[in-house]
Order: C-alpha cells, then structure tokens, then sequence
C-alpha cells in the first residue's frame, strides 16, 4: 500500500508540474525523470495492450514480460526519460491508428520489433538535439541497417509525418497511461 501511494503522489507532482510550469521538455529530457521499475512495468502493460489489440496475431508473440525485458535493454543501453517512452508509446498508438485507417497491415506481429526499435528510433531524433544514429541502433540490437533506414521512412510514412503533441495531449496520455 505504501509503494502504491507514492506511486500515485509521484504521478501526481509530475502532473501538477506539467500544469504549472508548461514546459514539457521537462519531464521529456531531464535525465532525473528516468522511468523506475513499477513504471517500467506498467509501460509494459499498456505497450503489449496496445499491441496485442491493434496487431493482428500479435496476443502470443507480444507478452508484458517480453515487452518489459525489451524496454530494459533498451534503459541499459540508451536510458530514455519517463517522456521519452510515453511519447514513443503515443507515437506507436498513432501509427496503429494509422494503420488502421489506412487499411494497412505494414506492422505486423512478425515484424514488431523491427517497427518498435524504429519507433524509438524516430522519436529520439524527434526530442533530442543529438540522438544516437540509426547505425547505433543497428549494432545494438544486431538489425541491418538498411532495414531500419527504410523502416523508419515507412513508419514516418504511415504516420503521414506527424510526430507532435500538445502538453494537454500528453498530459492526457500520460494519465491513461497510469490511470489517474
């Protein structure tokens, strides 16, 4: 019970934050709001939810545990902020909507994690000022670097190139996120 209220305290001073001082680069880039392990799993959660729903034959390929052990790798190596994830998530979502709209099975459950390294990969460069090189990322996770290179056009593609977001719109992923 202790765990769960500071849980909720916590997301509630990051929300009082975002609505009293504005800048949402804060909570995006600041190296001290790196996602803790009870995020890290509820991100999981609401990643392979989102994946599982919106990804056809996705529900036995893509468990929480093997989306939190993805998203762990991904903190060893590149640690991203608690922003950072939530707009990949947010990203991710658009895509699937997309996809969706479009009539598009371009993401599939075969090659999801080519889409999500992708995902990470166009969002990093979408809110750092030097992001790590697709190459980077080709090494990392053992990938060809040309598949990423054309994923990542693809993926932009779909998503018609729209990777912003207003504060109200991610304060508002944000507390569907956690359920607030």
């Amino acid at each position: 019970m202790n765990n769960d209220r500071s849980i909720t305290d916590r997301h509630q001073y990051v929300t009082k934050t975002l609505l009293s001082q504005g800048p949402l680069m804060q909570i995006i880039q600041n190296p001290n709001y790196l996602p803790t392990a009870e995020q890290i799993l509820i991100l999981s959660k609401y990643l392979a939810n989102t994946v599982q729903s919106g990804v056809e034959g996705s529900l036995n390929i893509i468990t929480v545990e093997n989306v939190k052990v993805l998203l762990e790798f991904v903190q060893l190596r590149s640690p991203l902020t608690l922003g950072e994830l939530l707009t990949a998530l947010h990203v991710l979502e658009t895509l699937l909507r997309k996809c969706r709209q479009k009539n598009d099975n371009t993401v599939s459950a075969e090659n999801f994690g080519t889409a999500l390294v992708c995902i990470f990969i166009v969002t990093l460069k979408f809110l750092r000022d030097i992001p790590y090189r697709n190459s980077w990322w080709a090494q990392k996770f053992n990938m060809n670097l040309q598949t990423i290179n054309e994923s990542e056009v693809v993926i932009l593609q779909l998503m018609d190139w729209q990777m912003w977001m207003s504060d109200k719109s991610f304060i508002r992923f944000y507390s569907r996120v956690f359920r607030l």
